[in-house]
């Protein structure tokens, strides 16, 4: 049948002849759970009350108590309520033939809450030409049908999105929620909590790149917006692949950090480009007085940077530069020798001044004064990366601008947010998507925009 077939929601009516309103239902599900809260729940909390300390300084002993029985008293009235609350919902139609299904009883079904394990009973709706079965409150009370609710899979992504492994995560679950789930569960909850976010963020760029939707707009206004760009490498599929790690932040004027957005993803330049830009627009960076784009100096980088974020300045990252200077001189003069370090000091200094053509004639010098291979490669590698950034290098300016000359941010980011949750002993059976989700979820936790983000991208439908 076509999909002109209308569905239709039908009304409320317990009683022949009799319509409920809402408020009605509701103090009907009350007067309900009151009823069995007398029944069943006061008698047990008498028996508590009865089963507590005297003295003052067994508060810890009474402490632990309520809170144990306490949880078991809100898992008790939770599985009452799913027994009483009003099950109404609108009729559905078949997702085959489109027609309106056939409400057929109320079957139990269990689901793990924040406070345990709890059965109720939910309305069955079967078709009566194809005889699929269908049960709309699933939807509503399962996290993206899985056997859990939406209160405990926010806090399994929590979990795994803060602490390092997902053993940790299952283990501190247990210990401080006192609710026992499988390492494979918690791990498939979260990845699907962080893939749905990747999914829709995907589609949004996907839309932007196509020209099908407008680029998104910010009121903000920070005085400066700088965007970092970085890369580490991640062992998944089977071998280490290369992950983007890139963030935006802002400051006001007086220094004080506003904003912060991070993402680690397996990313082509032209994806990395747009997510970047996206990004960076939702912060305010396009508003922004003072513009920066901090790099390692990689080739690709800079393209980036001039193909989309023209109209910031373009600062060569100075820890990467002194990483450069000190391998060249330690190479030529051995390592942590005081030749190496006092070579190390004169082209910095250079450097950090702003005399790129001294150091450069400096580390010319010394390429054609040495014979060693070894030597002169690492010499001849220091020229190249001099010549090729010489444009990124004016860090007298930067300070006279109050820019950032270092992407320290991302470098902890590249630290902290993947090697931390990724690279750990043993951590080698990693997919692209499930590392992509874990790391989208602890972005979002280390940035402290996790309960945003949930609010905002994986609301419970209602």
């Amino acid at each position: 049948m076509g999909s002109s077939y209308r569905c239709w929601t039908p009304r409320v009516t317990p009683f022949p002849g009799t319509a409920m309103s809402t408020a009605d239902i509701a103090a009907s599900v009350k007067q309900a759970l009151l009823e069995k809260l007398h029944q069943e729940v006061v008698p047990q909390l008498e028996q508590l009350v009865a089963a507590l300390p005297e003295q003052l300084v067994d508060f810890a002993a009474a402490e632990t108590l309520l809170r144990t029985e306490m949880l078991r008293v809100a898992q008790q009235l939770l599985a009452l309520w799913g027994q009483v609350a009003d099950r109404h919902i609108a009729r559905p139609c078949c997702p085959v033939c489109e027609v309106p299904m056939r409400h057929r009883g109320l079957p139990e079904a269990t689901l793990v809450s924040t406070v345990g394990a709890v059965t109720y009973r939910r309305p069955r709706w079967r078709c009566g030409t194809c005889a699929t079965d269908c049960y709309p409150h699933d939807a509503l009370l399962r996290f993206l049908n899985h056997n859990v609710s939406w209160p405990l899979a926010k806090i399994c992504s929590r979990l795994t999105a803060q602490l390092a492994s997902f053993e940790e995560a299952t283990a501190t679950l247990a210990e401080d929620y006192q609710v026992r789930l499988a390492k494979e569960t918690v791990r498939s909850v979260a990845e699907a909590a962080g893939s749905t976010v990747l999914a829709q963020e995907d589609t949004q760029r996907a839309q932007i790149m196509a020209r099908e939707a407008p680029l998104p707009n910010s009121t903000k206004s920070p005085e400066t917006a700088c965007v970092f760009a970085d890369g580490t490498m991640v062992h998944s599929a089977g071998d280490w692949h290369e992950i983007r790690v890139v963030t935006v932040a802002t400051e006001d004027a007086e220094g004080r950090p506003l904003e912060r957005q991070s993402r680690a993803r397996f990313f082509g330049v032209e994806d990395v480009a747009w997510m970047l830009t996206l990004l960076a627009r939702g912060v305010g960076y396009q508003n922004a007085k003072r513009r920066a784009f901090i790099a390692d100096g990689a080739p690709w980088l800079w393209k980036l940077q001039e193909a989309y974020f023209g109209s910031a300045t373009a600062i060569l990252d100075w820890y990467h530069l002194a990483e450069h200077v000190h391998k060249a001189t330690n190479i030529a003069y051995g390592q942590g020798s005081s030749a190496a370090v006092e070579s190390a000091k004169q082209l910095k200094a250079d450097l950090w001044e702003g005399r790129v053509e001294e150091a450069l004639d400096l580390a010319r010098r010394e390429l054609a004064r040495v014979r060693a291979p070894t030597k002169r490669e690492a010499w001849s590698e220091l020229v190249r990366y001099l010549e090729n950034n010489r444009e990124h290098m004016d860090y007298p300016r930067y300070r006279e601008l109050g820019l950032p000359i270092g992407s320290g941010q991302v470098e902890a980011q590249c630290k902290t947010l993947v090697g931390a949750r990724c690279k750990q002993a043993g951590m080698r059976n990693w997919t692209y998507a499930g590392a992509e989700a874990i790391l989208r979820l602890r972005a979002a936790r280390h940035d402290g925009g996790f309960d945003r983000l949930w609010s905002q991208k994986l609301a419970v439908a209602a």
